[in-house]
């Protein structure tokens, strides 16, 4: 911009201001006939010999000519403004809105700095689309090749390396922008809101009402019945010879009879809450406790699309999963000081806990040892390896803890009893295709290429005998 200046300048030198001011409305105004170019330009002449201040104006307005020009040319990356009648528009941004929110929430807001600086208005700050793209696409190779704003923001950013998206396109990147300029326009339409405590409550009420309801109901026809059959029996007994004495209904209710029935009764309901309540001891159902820090999985595995292998780190390599540590927060909470739900409140608790000062952005305590609210427990004569399910079995999480990147509380998804167990093992499939730790199953290999057999269970390779998990 400074050079084009120098040039205005130095033409201006070797020009004087009535030439300069000719070619730059030629240039501008390129459209305007000859004839009528040469007529203007005498009529301007005169003027301007006559008017010293008016070939001040007109350096002035060749100078903010030039400089107008040059902001244009220098909008390399061109964003356009989206408005909601422009159905392809908005169609481009909700696109970009959901690659933004499957690929970019864990590291950048829109208006405001996380882990990386805040989007608004990235487009003015490269210098070409291109560099742009290839930024995104591999951040890597463009600092490596020298580029000035590329390793800027590399050194200004702790030389951290922007995760790489070499699966994006330039189009998909270009709806990414449009959507962080236009984000009203691609906002989806409000939820319906969840019922709330009141709601629920009134609604449990009314279902409690109407069992309380049939339940006396049945009482009562069953009260009916069994006075209508006593009469029918009394009916039968005298036409047979027999005197049959009246009895009151209170008699009848309190009769020994009826106490045996009851007796009879409750002593199958007694039997089968034992049983019941023995098969179901130390399982947890549904049990969804409240964590010491209110850790969203539906937040960081649902919208932030963080691996379970990343802070569950042994789920691969040990037969326990690991509970994961708050250093393993602290990865990402240095950066990222404040939720969407919680605001600074639950992240201000990892900070207490690991001793971090988030304004002098140090550690400036000694951390403290801190406990989860254990979830999911087996009882201690029952063996369970995650890796064995998980790196050799290829088992997704969600099969045995349901869909977790849903879920706002954890909560035990599974009964893990031995029937559900056994159940699993009988139904699932072992993969035996490309897995060299099943390759010792030879007779089952040239059965399933002879097509003789269809599939190979758990259970065929011993996963129903009582060794496999109690020993």
């Amino acid at each position: 911009m400074f050079n084009n200046i120098v040039n205005v300048i130095e033409f201006q030198q070797n020009r004087n201001y009535l030439d300069l001011f000719q070619i730059v409305l030629f240039s501008t105004f390129h459209k305007i006939k000859t004839t009528e170019y040469y007529i203007c330009t005498e009529k301007i002449r005169r003027i301007m010999y006559n008017c010293k201040s008016l070939k001040i104006l007109c350096q002035l307005i060749v100078v903010i000519l030039f400089l107008s020009f040059n902001n244009n040319a220098s909008a390399a990356v061109a964003v356009p403004d989206v408005v909601a009648t422009d159905a392809a528009g908005v169609a481009k941004a909700k696109e970009g809105m959901a690659l933004f929110k499957a690929n970019c929430t864990a590291c950048h807001a829109i208006d405001k700095k996380v882990v990386g600086p805040a989007l608004t208005g990235v487009w003015d700050r490269w210098e070409s689309e291109d560099k742009l793209v290839a930024w995104v696409q591999n951040s890597g190779k463009l600092i490596a090749s020298g580029d000035p704003y590329a390793n800027k923001i590399f050194n200004e950013y702790n030389k951290s390396v922007m995760q790489s998206f070499p699966t994006l396109n330039k189009e998909q990147i270009q709806n990414i922008l449009l959507y962080i300029k236009n984000p009203g326009v691609a906002a989806p339409v409000a939820a319906t809101p969840a019922p709330t405590a009141g709601t629920e409550a009134n609604t449990a009420d009314s279902s409690n009402w109407l069992l309380w309801a049939l339940f006396g109901f049945l009482a009562v026809l069953a009260i009916l019945l069994w006075n209508i059959t006593s009469k029918l029996d009394k009916v039968v007994r005298e036409k047979a010879g027999e005197v049959v004495e009246d009895k009151t209904i209170v008699e009848k209710v309190f009769s020994k009879k009826t106490y045996k029935t009851l007796l009879f009764i409750g002593s199958i309901l007694l039997v089968f809450n034992v049983f019941n309540g023995a098969i179901d001891l130390g399982r947890s159902q549904g049990y969804a406790p409240e964590q010491p820090i209110k850790f969203s999985h539906a937040l960081h595995v649902g919208q932030n699309q963080i691996e379970c292998q990343y802070c569950h780190t042994s789920v691969e390599k040990s037969k326990h999963a690991s509970i994961p540590g708050l250093q393993i927060c602290m990865n990402c909470h240095k950066y990222v000081k404040q939720g969407p739900k919680y605001g600074t409140e639950e992240i201000a608790k990892i900070y207490a806990s690991q001793g971090w000062d988030p304004d002098q952005s140090k550690f400036v305590k000694a951390p403290k040892n801190f406990e989860w609210i254990k979830i999911h427990n087996l009882p201690d004569h029952v063996y369970f390896n995650h890796s064995q399910h998980v790196k050799v079995g290829g088992i997704k999480c969600q099969t045995c803890h349901g869909k977790v990147e849903e879920y706002e509380v954890m909560k035990q998804f599974a009964p893990l009893s031995m029937g559900w167990c056994i159940n699993c093992h009988r139904q699932t499939e072992v993969k035996f295709a490309d897995n060299k730790y099943y390759s010792v199953f030879q007779k089952y290999q040239d059965e399933l290429k002879k097509g003789t057999k269809a599939k190979v269970t758990v259970a065929d390779i011993g996963g129903t005998e009582c060794q496999k998990c109690h020993y």
